[in-house]
């Protein structure tokens, strides 16, 4: 049976509608002659925190326009609806995308800012490893049969090495933390005159700097409708790093561990991505699809940390 919004749509005083997202319920509405985007927030009250905490710096973001409403379990706001274009693929796009997380986190690391949830590390047992396997080669064997024996060649000791091997080697590194997205893609920005705001926030938590830009890197073009259906390219990666690098600098753990970060992404986010896309349609869309491929047969040692000069 399809969820129930009628209460959100009654508290918030605007019409019955289907979600404007496909993965995610966003409803669009005006309030108070104001036009606004109503949706799910995690840790309400830190959030809240956080991205007021990011406008004061001024940091281009979205924040709630009121007090959140708990309805059935879980918390809603509504933040002001940001008028702009979707991301378009250009250099000059995505240098103020890497410039924009490289501000985020160098005002994110403020010892214990907002409050936002900490990182939750996983704790993976045989039977959840052999899941992942095995949905791997599920939606390989459907939807790209010519790939399942190369991908599953390459993740399956990984998957099944992950927890004796790199996730200890991020965990117990004591890399520098921030106040961070974990979300930051392309799809999740709205470009203005004066650049983009990040108009997605909600899954923010306190976690090393790095994995959320080993995120990025990975998923940035994931469920973008129109984007590239590939990951950054080599000259696009650099430019979006060189402007991320202006305002952070890594130290020299997190410069060492950089590869090991990129790895424990894919196997953690990427393969998640993968098979849970066998449920939602994505391997069902050309342009989804195509990401996904690339995505699992991604050469991770193309994207360096060590800054270029880009012209």
């Amino acid at each position: 049976m399809p969820d129930d919004y009628s209460e959100v749509f009654r508290r918030f005083g605007i019409e019955p509608q289907a979600s404007i997202y496909p993965y995610a319920p966003v409803f669009r509405g005006v309030i108070g002659g104001r036009a606004v985007a109503v949706k799910r927030t995690n840790s309400a009250e830190a959030m809240g925190r956080w991205v007021r905490y990011l406008a004061a710096a001024e940091l281009p973001v979205v924040t709630p326009l009121a007090d959140p409403h708990h309805i059935a379990g879980h918390d809603w706001v509504a933040y002001p609806w940001i008028e702009g274009r979707p991301y378009d693929g250009s250099l000059a796009d995505i240098r103020a995308a890497g410039n924009l997380l490289g501000r985020l986190h160098a005002v994110g690391d403020a010892e214990g800012s907002t409050g936002l949830p900490g990182f939750e590390w996983p704790d993976h047992d045989e039977e959840s490893v052999q899941d992942d396997v095995t949905g791997l080669g599920k939606v390989l064997a459907t939807y790209r049969p010519d790939l399942r024996r190369e991908v599953l060649e390459r993740f399956e000791p990984l998957l099944r090495a992950f927890m004796a091997t790199t996730l200890p080697a991020i965990r117990d590194a004591d890399l520098p933390v921030a106040d961070v997205s974990m979300d930051f893609k392309a799809v999740n920005l709205v470009y203005g005159q004066a650049g983009p705001v990040l108009v997605d926030p909600d899954n923010g938590e306190r976690a090393p700097r790095l994995l959320d830009l080993a995120l990025a890197v990975l998923l940035f073009h994931n469920d973008l409708p129109g984007g590239p259906a590939r990951l950054f390219h080599e000259r696009e990666w650099a430019v979006f790093r060189d402007a991320y690098l202006v305002h952070v600098r890594p130290t020299a753990r997190e410069r060492e561990l950089w590869p090991t970060a990129l790895l424990y992404m894919l196997l953690e986010w990427g393969v998640w991505s993968a098979i849970n896309g066998g449920e939602t349609g994505d391997w069902d869309d050309s342009r989804q699809a195509a990401f996904l491929a690339d995505l699992l047969t991604v050469d991770i040692t193309h994207y360096p940390l060590e800054s270029a000069q880009v012209s």
